[in-house]
């Protein structure tokens, strides 16, 4: 399990993440990382495996394929 931008980041460009799990809340935190953020590089594909939401929170995972 990770946590953050660059070190799940550095894992998808090596290859070694198999999925995501990105957590959704209605919170404004202002200034940070970009998630993701990969300018030279080509998209990475992500598969939907599922949806689910308690009270306010939305859990998005999604499978990268390679």
């Amino acid at each position: 399990m990770l946590f953050g931008a660059s070190i799940p980041r550095q894992c998808i460009e090596e290859g070694l993440l198999d999925e995501i799990l990105v957590h959704v809340m209605p919170v404004l935190l202002g200034d940070g990382v970009r998630l993701f953020a990969r300018t030279d590089a080509p998209p990475v594909e992500l598969e939907k495996l599922g949806v689910a939401e308690s009270g306010q929170l939305t859990d998005l995972r999604f499978r990268v394929l390679r």
